[in-house]
Parts: structure tokens; sequence; C-alpha cells
């Protein structure tokens, strides 16, 4: 069997998605994942890692890192899920989609094994697995100098988390309550669950949170180096429309990553906090001290997913001695951009801000960017939200700033499981219960979006799910 176009290998995985009840059943999925790691020879540990878990921001925090990398001179593998516009975005090289001829080389060697696992006992492998493989196999065969690797869901049993290498960064963006009924109803078992992908001796990187001891006590279980980064590494100047502009700072020892701050009751694991300001002290430190960083990405949440970016090339540049082009760097952090992450375009001489908010975290966010870059203005929602999601707090945070709301939906079968978005006429009777009369719901083809958003007279805000801007991606281009 050979799989000849981008289409048949499409084809092929799409017929591994599982079902909703296969999809969360326990350890199964990992040790399946491991079980075909270990047939194609581990190609996970052969190449440098950062792991990347969390509610919100691990997407955009590895864009950024990838972006950053590449800036430095370095080959950078990139795997993000969902994807967007193309599968390829799960296996990208030097942050452009891998060529189909490349895509099919390494598929086409990877799928015997594919084959040979469905007589096994784990079954063959699933369609996130699939990919999860593919881009490790095609990253450590491409000789590439980084792979960044953004987590499906929670990080424990996650497919991206078969990495045992002790060099591996792990990275772990906000937290907060999504997938409750998967990853348990609390902050602290999420967090839990994130911390998961902490492995033996390597470098880990947070922000200051109210769960920051439950990912010290898995450091301490993995005698594993804890960064957190506090509001002394960064401070926000000014965002916009156009950009986001803050400062950044950090010191590190070149040889151990970072300066230890604050030690840890328990003997096995050093705690490093908040690098302290000031200048490297003598010829085995490193400073990064960056002033009025342009950063392209839109909302002062993206300062602080950019942080965790610095931080890591920080580590990065100590242990892998190389210095750090900061013209180079500053360039590729200016001219970023994330499909679906607080994107603004112009339509008829009119904002279109599209952002793929799945969660009340993130729809908070992106409400309150908006109330900061656009005082007093209402908009015009497009929304959808998948099946099991807590629509009412997102709509709690939209209905504010919405002068009307657009009822769409979408149904996928091209990820990794099939989604549906929630039944329109739920949110109807939510909208009754608040007294809001404003909306009206649409369907999904090209003319029944495209044309409400060229008559609305305001800002147009199309969110709720980047399932929902998956599927109606090409008609915006």
């Amino acid at each position: 069997m050979k799989i000849t176009t981008l289409a048949q290998f499409e084809a092929f995985i799409q017929t591994r998605i599982p079902t909703r009840e296969a999809l969360f059943m326990g350890d199964i999925g990992l040790r399946r994942a491991k079980y075909f790691m270990k047939l194609l020879k581990n190609p996970q540990n052969k190449i440098r890692v950062i792991h990347i878990a969390g509610t919100s921001g691990k997407g955009s925090t590895a864009h950024l890192i990838s972006h950053i990398l590449q800036s430095q001179g370095f080959s950078v593998g990139l795997s993000i899920s969902p994807h967007v516009f193309d599968i390829r975005e799960r296996m990208q090289i030097n942050n452009q989609l891998a060529n189909e001829k490349l895509v099919l080389k390494y598929f086409n060697q990877i799928l015997p094994i594919i084959l040979k696992m469905e007589k096994c006992k784990y079954g063959m492998p699933t369609f996130f697995e699939i990919n999860v493989a593919l881009a490790f196999f095609m990253f450590a065969k491409e000789k590439l100098g980084y792979a960044v690797m953004e987590t499906g869901l929670g990080g424990t049993l996650d497919a991206t988390n078969t990495v045992t290498s002790k060099n591996k960064i792990c990275i772990i963006t906000k937290l907060g309550l999504d997938h409750t009924q998967i990853l348990g109803n609390t902050i602290s078992k999420i967090a839990s669950e994130k911390a998961g992908i902490i492995g033996t001796r390597n470098s880990v990187i947070s922000h200051q949170s109210s769960v920051i001891n439950t990912i010290k006590t898995r450091c301490e279980k993995k005698n594993a180096e804890l960064n957190i980064l506090n509001k002394k590494n960064y401070s926000i100047i000014s965002s916009t429309a156009n950009e986001t502009v803050f400062n950044f700072h950090c010191v590190i020892p070149v040889k151990t990553g970072i300066r230890p701050l604050l030690k840890s009751s328990v003997s096995n694991i050093t705690i490093k906090s908040g690098w302290i300001p000031g200048q490297a002290r003598n010829d085995k430190e490193k400073k990064l001290s960056l002033k009025n960083i342009h950063l392209g990405l839109i909302g002062i949440h993206q300062a602080e997913n950019c942080s965790l970016a610095l931080a890591c090339l920080s580590i990065l540049s100590a242990r892998d001695k190389f210095d750090v082009n900061e013209k180079s760097l500053r360039n590729a952090l200016e001219n970023i951009t994330v499909t679906g992450r607080l994107e603004i375009r112009k339509i008829n001489d009119k904002a279109l801000i599209i952002d793929g908010a799945h969660n009340p975290q993130k729809m908070k966010a992106l409400t309150s960017n908006l109330a900061k870059i656009y005082p007093s203005q209402k908009f015009t929602f497009v929304v959808a939200f998948k099946k099991g999601k807590d629509f009412k707090v997102m709509l709690k945070y939209i209905i504010p700033l919405a002068d009307k709301i657009l009822l769409t939906q979408f149904s996928t079968s091209g990820m990794d499981n099939h989604w549906n978005s929630i039944d329109n006429q739920e949110i109807s009777a939510f909208f009754k219960s608040q007294k809001f009369k404003k909306f009206s719901i649409i369907g999904n083809k090209k003319s029944e979006i495209i044309k409400p958003i060229r008559a609305s007279k305001k800002p147009v805000v199309i969110t709720g799910s980047l399932y929902l801007i998956s599927s109606i991606h090409t008609y915006l281009e």
C-alpha cells in the first residue's frame, strides 16, 4: 500500500478518527502512542523538544517559540492542534507547511508500522496519534534543531507525552476550567493533568498562579527545575489594534539555566522565581533585557504568552550556548501573525475580528481586550460553540459588548473527532432568560455568513470555537 497524494493521506487518517467513547479511555491511548513510537525507534527522543500544555495560550506560545528560535538561525518543527485551514499545520517546518512531497515521503515510511499495529493488543493508532508520530518522525529525520509540540488535551495521557529525554523544556500556560468532564472539575486537578508532561530533570516554565504548588509537587517528584515568571519579568506598555508593546527582563547563569531565587523546603528541587531585574553579575551570567518589544499579536494576554517564549529562549541560550540576536528577535516578534488569535482584518472599512475563544477564560480575555482597544464600541458577534462548552458564561462576557449576536453552527469531519456545535435553540432559550433580544440564527453557508458581515454597520467579531473559524475560513479568505 502506498499513499501518493495529500488527499489520500487525509482520507486514510480520517478513517482513524475514533468514536467519542473510544477517545478518552484512560491510559490506553498513551500506552498505544508509546508502543507506536517504540516501533518507530523513538524519534521523539532524537530531537530537542519544547512541550507546551495549558488551558489558554498554548497555541500562541507554541507559535511564538517557533518563530523566535527560527529568528536565531535554528531549524524548527512545530506541531499544533487543532489545525484551522490545512492538516499540515500539525507538521510545520520553519513556520511553513511541510510540502506535500515531504509529508508523503515520511508517511509512507511509517505506514507499514501503522498497519502492523492493527493486529497488536493496542490497535491501530488514532488520527491524532498518527499526526503526532508523523511530526516527531519527520522532525527527527530532517534533523531539525528543535521541535515545538503543543498538547492536544490535558498532558499526562496526551499522545505528545512520549518524550523521555531529560533535555525537554516544559511550558505550562494559563490554566482554567475547561474539559472538566475529562480533566477534573477543579483547577488543581486540571493543573495536575497538565503538569503530567513534566519528566525527569526537565526544565519547566510557568507563570505565578494559584495552582503553582501543584506544579511544584510534580517538579519535586521528577527532580525537575521550575522557573516561575511573575510581573517583575514583564510589563505592558500599550495594546492597540495594531500591536502589543511591552518590556521583558531576566538574568540567567550560563551553566545552570536560571539564578535560584527561592529555595523549596524539599531539598531535591530548586525553585526559581521572578528573575530579579538587574545587570549580569559576572561573565557566568547572561542578561536578556528587552525594552519596547513590538509584538504583532494583539492583546495583553499575548505579552504574557510571549514572556513564556522569551523565558524559554533565555534557558536555551544558556543551556545550548548561543547568543541572542536581538535585531532578528525583534523583527520576528513584530511581524508574527497567528490565524484565529485576535486576528484583525478590514472589510468595507470596518474591523473584522477573528478569535477562536472557546472557553470562559479565553472569552474574558477577548472581550477585555476588545473593550480596551475599542472603548465604548459595540460589535456584531458571529458565534458558535462546541457541544459541552460553558456557553452561558461566555455569552455573559459577550452580551455587554454586543449590538447584535448572530448564531451559526458547525460540524467537523476531518479533525481528531467529530465535533458539532451546540443547538441554537438551546442558546435562544438562554437569551430569552437573560432578556436579550438582539439575536438571530443564520446558516453556515458562504452567503449566509458573508452577507450579514458585509451588511453590519458595526465591527464584526467571529468567535466561540476554532472549529467555527476552520469551517468558514475559506469564506473569509
